[in-house]
């Protein structure tokens, strides 16, 4: 596959992606008193989201955060507080970047590559989050779904991140480390590549990947390689 300098725009997922989420699950597991507590939680904030999207009801992925780790205690007969969920979830804009990911963005800016993120979560903890990172300087644009108010993997929301970066849609290249966004991204019409973080993995009842790897450095030097 061909790469066109300054066309193609590689578009990162933040989360899991590019943020090592270990400290926040660690978090949420103890809060919930259950080593599965997080995966339960996590794959609520993906569901709910989605209704959100359905319902044309829009809340901003923290509130959403909050109110479904509310359910998940609810659900594993476990008491919190506002306060508790609150604190736990802080946790979330602290987040370091993989030890890969400093590294493989400065080889694919080297290269000329444009880079920009398009995530679920808030502008003010995106903002939050890459600065804490020291990922903030690698993009171009920071896009947040809260500007079109539809969740990831709705493909209007990969449309109009496209509009926003200047590109049609087969110039986009979606990074993430979640199938869920993977199977989006394509059928939209983006191409795109699945990061190979623990834990994760592709939803095989969609289109596969144009590329895969097992990190941001890895990928990166795949794409120097397709784009020479």
């Amino acid at each position: 596959m061909t790469l066109r300098k300054n066309k193609t725009v590689l578009v990162f997922d933040v989360n899991e992606t590019l943020l090592d989420m270990t400290p926040l699950k660690k978090s949420v597991n103890a809060l919930l008193d259950n080593e599965q507590g997080f995966r339960i939680w996590f794959g609520m904030l993906l569901h709910y989201s989605i209704v959100s999207n359905s319902i044309n009801d829009y809340h901003d992925f923290s509130t959403i955060a909050a109110a479904t780790l509310a359910m998940a205690a609810t659900s594993m007969h476990k008491k919190v507080n506002e306060d508790e969920i609150k604190e736990t979830l802080s946790i979330i804009k602290t987040l370091k970047a993989y030890p890969d990911v400093e590294k493989g963005l400065k080889l694919l800016k080297d290269h000329g590559f444009r880079l920009a993120t398009l995530t679920n979560s808030p502008p003010n903890a995106l903002k939050q989050q890459l600065i804490n990172s020291s990922l903030t300087d690698f993009f171009e644009q920071t896009l947040s779904i809260d500007s079109i108010k539809k969740y990831k993997p709705e493909a209007e929301t990969y449309l109009w991140a496209a509009k926003e970066l200047g590109v049609k849609p087969e110039e986009m290249i979606l990074i993430a480390a979640h199938g869920w966004d993977i199977a989006g991204a394509s059928h939209a019409g983006l191409r795109t590549c699945f990061i190979e973080r623990g834990g994760q993995s592709l939803y095989s009842l969609s289109n596969k990947p144009d590329f895969q790897a097992k990190d941001i450095y890895t990928m990166a030097e795949q794409f120097v390689v397709a784009y020479n």
